[in-house]
């Protein structure tokens, strides 16, 4: 059947964007410049929703309980709101969304700050001792060099984790595996951007409170746009 030609013009409506296949790789530069075309593009949207998150995460900092109830489900919706605001389809109600998901969300989050904090254990115990009476300013110099081989080339590894429990439905174990296997070819970038990371953060207090949230939205989303090349799109709601 032909089209009307009396049918008036339809208007073509702004949507999420199409998400392509991951390549395996990341690009540097792309993420830069998609952290911030998404963090001023929507920077009204995201700052409005981040109050709402903050004074959410306070009331469970204060709450005591809420530090292990609350803020774990708080911080996997912050991962999916961030997630979607790459996308193209982000809703305030995304901040939230964990806690339709309660269980998973609190044991994968606990879980994975678990993780997190076991693999700085070797950089912990050489900073302790040095810094304990008496002094020895040579063994926290190696704790701090140890902290940083860590954070450069295991947690730079694992920081997809998150991203797969909430983007793709995995279990803790599942999501840790594939984020350590899939960087396997892309350490070099993995731990820049880390690097790239804590530039951005220094840049941001350095301006005092005006820099500093823009500047923690920003690598936040250095490593979404990592994800979504590594990955590519979403396969679970």
């Amino acid at each position: 059947m032909s089209e009307n030609p009396y049918a008036p013009p339809q208007a073509v409506l702004a949507g999420p964007q199409l998400l392509a296949e991951g390549t395996g790789t990341i690009d540097l530069r792309r993420c830069m410049r998609e952290a911030w075309r998404d963090t001023w593009a929507n920077f009204p949207f995201w700052l409005g929703a981040g109050i709402a998150w903050l004074l959410a995460l306070v009331a469970g900092v204060l709450s005591i309980l809420g530090i292990l109830l609350v803020v774990p489900v708080l911080y996997w919706g912050g991962y999916v709101f961030l997630l979607k605001m790459h996308d193209g389809s982000a809703r305030v109600s995304d901040l939230f969304s964990g806690f339709s998901r309660y269980g998973q969300a609190l044991v994968g989050m606990i879980g994975y700050f678990i993780v997190s904090t076991l693999i700085g254990i070797p950089a912990q115990i050489p900073l302790q001792l040095g810094a304990a009476p008496p002094q020895r300013w040579w063994l926290v110099g190696i704790g701090y060099l140890t902290l940083l081989a860590i954070l450069l080339f295991v947690q730079s590894r694992l920081n997809f984790a998150p991203f797969l429990m909430v983007d793709r439905g995995l279990g803790l174990g599942e999501a840790l595996s594939q984020s350590w296997s899939r960087t396997a070819a892309v350490k070099g970038q993995a731990a820049l951007l880390v690097v790239l990371m804590f530039v951005v953060t220094i840049a941001g207090m350095l301006a005092l409170l005006v820099g500093v949230i823009p500047a923690t939205v920003y690598a936040f989303l250095l490593w979404v746009s990592a994800y979504r090349q590594i990955f590519g799109g979403a396969r679970a709601s």
